[in-house]
């Protein structure tokens, strides 16, 4: 059972950590590109990527208390390294 748990928090980390590189990526090109459609787009896209997220979660049986422990850390960092880099 520890091992299926301990698998859980893995797939959670690598989850949420491909989302934080993929706002970092829309950071990154906003500042150098200044691409109003790429804009509109990456914002989709994600936002399509949180959804399935939130439906991966569930089926991976992850209580609210972790999915809301991942999600405020993904938000924090991501705010974090937003603020720094403008």
């Amino acid at each position: 059972m520890k091992e299926e748990e301990a698998r859980k928090h893995i797939h959670l980390i690598l989850g949420y950590s491909g989302l934080l590189l993929i706002g970092l990526a829309i950071f990154r090109n906003l500042s150098f590109a200044k691409d109003h459609v790429g804009y509109g787009f990456m914002m989709f896209g994600s936002l399509l990527l949180i959804s399935y997220f939130k439906f991966a979660d569930d089926k991976m049986g992850a209580t609210k208390k972790e999915k809301a422990f991942y999600r405020i850390g993904l938000v924090v960092l991501l705010g974090i390294i937003a603020i720094n880099s403008y």
